[in-house]
């Protein structure tokens, strides 16, 4: 049974790692939806300064778009490293609580992380699964105490 638990654990941790890619490729999908709103949000407007000419836009929304092209690339690359991290953890079976502080926060990329984050807490939270994670030296350990 402990065979069937270490091949999901590594499934596991190989699709985080295939999370963790595609949330990096997401990255220029998102600056050209910015972009996009910004233009749109422009020309649908229809507004005009004191002296009757066209709006064409100020500095402020140029720094609220970069302030959000900057919160989203902060955000993929905290989600990204998560992910490899959470993945590595799983392969290599270590640090059981980093696995479920990980698989947690991947709940909130709907609707694949939310499945696999919920698929791995499950693995995670079986009663076979947890000494896995256990070092031989903690094994010993146990067996030593009264």
């Amino acid at each position: 049974m402990s065979g069937k638990k270490i091949r999901q654990l590594e499934l596991i941790g190989i699709l985080f790692f295939v999370l963790g890619l595609l949330s990096i490729l997401n990255l220029p999908i998102l600056s050209s939806v910015g972009e996009q709103v910004k233009e749109n949000s422009l020309s649908a407007a229809n507004i005009t300064t004191l002296d009757g000419t066209k709006y064409e836009g100020n500095d402020q929304f140029n720094s609220i778009q970069r302030s959000m092209l900057i919160g989203m690339l902060i955000g993929t690359v905290f989600f990204t490293l998560t992910c490899f991290l959470t993945g590595t953890c799983l392969l290599k079976q270590i640090s059981h609580r980093s696995c479920i502080v990980g698989s947690v926060v991947i709940l909130i990329a709907f609707p694949l992380g939310t499945a696999l984050g919920i698929w791995a807490l499950l693995t995670l939270f079986d009663n076979k699964t947890k000494p896995l994670f256990e070092t031989p030296a903690e094994l010993n350990e146990a067996d030593f105490q009264p």
